[in-house]
């Protein structure tokens, strides 16, 4: 057999025989072929986004953009909870949940806002005040009528205009209470205390409302020199005898006259008539 490099018989020296494997003998092992040169990988159509400058204190850098994909925690959510878990959606909300519309910013802040007017709670009435009494007069519980009249509690028509008494009962300035006529001819209001007698002085226990005092005549000396006294204690008149030596007489209609015990206060109504001797007499109008 001819070997690798030899003519083949009858062949020209350009004729190289094949070179053929011996039977029986190894086969060559064909080493690997070497890596080649990296392939370069084609760039993208997007370049990367710079990371924004750092911004001045108190300022904007710039307008981000807007990113249309859903949010690392909503794709995580959404990879963790099962369709029996996910939360109905809220309104207001949009689909990754972090989300609020304007439009539910503004329901939100209506909804925050104040009651209304007509729901707010009426304020307490601001109390009124009267100014204090004058010198002399005092105030008393009374009914007023629509004129201006003040009348005792107990009274549901005026005793000056009749008119009817509304509403609960008040301080007022005490009116007058009636008047006295002195058998003189002297008429004097009931609006603070009065003292009659010769030589009338005022006692030590009206020191705090000085009363009015009235001189009489008495030819015999049957009056004392303070023989009566006159108070008024709330809506009510009453005269008592200043332990006088020859006392006091009370004459009312349709009963027997009624001597006054001595400092014993008593109550007078319309029409009644002190008799003090010596044809002096004190009569009571106007009592209310």
């Amino acid at each position: 057999r001819p070997r690798t490099g030899e003519v083949a018989p009858g062949g020209s020296a350009g004729d190289v025989a094949p070179v053929e494997a011996d039977e029986g003998a190894p086969a060559a092992t064909v080493p690997p072929a070497a890596p080649g040169p990296a392939v370069p990988v084609p760039p993208t159509d997007e370049a990367p986004v710079p990371a924004p400058p750092p911004a001045p204190d108190g300022l904007i850098a710039g307008v981000p953009r807007e990113w249309t994909g859903a949010t690392p925690a909503a794709a995580h959510r959404a990879a963790t909870v099962t369709p029996d878990d996910e939360p109905a959606p809220v309104a207001g909300l949009d689909h990754d949940g972090h989300t609020v519309l304007s439009s539910a910013i503004a329901d939100l802040r209506a909804a925050a806002q104040e009651p209304a007017v007509e729901d707010a709670p009426v304020p307490p009435p601001v109390p009124s005040f009267s100014p204090p009494p004058a010198p002399g007069q005092q105030q008393i519980l009374a009914r007023t009528c629509p004129e201006g009249h003040a009348n005792p509690p107990s009274r549901d028509t005026c005793a000056v205009c009749d008119a009817p008494l509304d509403g609960d009962a008040e301080l007022a300035v005490r009116p007058p209470l009636g008047r006295v006529v002195v058998s003189t001819g002297q008429t004097l209001d009931l609006d603070r205390p009065v003292v009659v007698g010769r030589r009338p002085r005022s006692p030590r226990t009206q020191a705090a409302e000085l009363p009015r005092l009235v001189t009489v005549p008495s030819p015999q000396q049957d009056i004392s020199r303070s023989h009566l006294e006159i108070t008024l204690e709330g809506w009510h008149v009453l005269v008592s005898d200043m332990a006088t030596t020859n006392g006091t007489t009370l004459l009312r209609a349709g009963q027997p006259p009624r001597r006054l015990h001595p400092s014993e206060p008593v109550l007078v109504v319309d029409g009644d008539v002190a008799d003090l001797g010596d044809g002096v007499t004190l009569r009571f109008e106007g009592i209310r």
